[in-house]
């Protein structure tokens, strides 16, 4: 069942961090690829707190935001070792900051807002 509360300031503060990372991460893209980088960071971010605000899965708030925030970015990241400017360090630098913001997002959520998942005990 999806807590609304939760739902509403998990997908807010993925919003607010998709902003703060669009805007680093468009200054850091390679020329050519700068709104892409900028769309894809704050689309990301706010994908990882739409899942941290549905998921129910049954694990510790901390290694929760975590794990969604590192398997949400790697949506994001890995393909960029496809691309003709794609290296190792992009992937590892995207996929850690998916890893602090998700654990960012529902620390905030779960203890300062106090929205914590239904039937999960910290």
């Amino acid at each position: 069942m999806v807590y609304t509360k939760r739902l509403v300031i998990a997908v807010i503060l993925g919003i607010i961090a998709g902003v703060i990372c669009a805007f680093g991460s468009k200054s850091g893209a390679p020329e050519g690829s700068k709104e892409l980088a900028f769309w894809g960071a704050l689309f990301n971010r706010a994908f990882i707190g739409f899942v941290i605000g549905i998921s129910c899965w049954k694990i510790g708030w901390l290694l929760h935001g975590v794990l969604v925030g590192l398997i949400a970015s790697l949506v994001w990241s890995v393909p960029i070792l496809f691309s003709p400017d794609g290296d190792i360090k992009a992937v590892l630098i995207l996929s850690l900051g998916g890893i602090v913001w998700g654990f960012l997002i529902e620390l905030l959520t779960t203890v300062v807002f106090k929205a914590p998942m239904k039937g999960v005990e910290a």
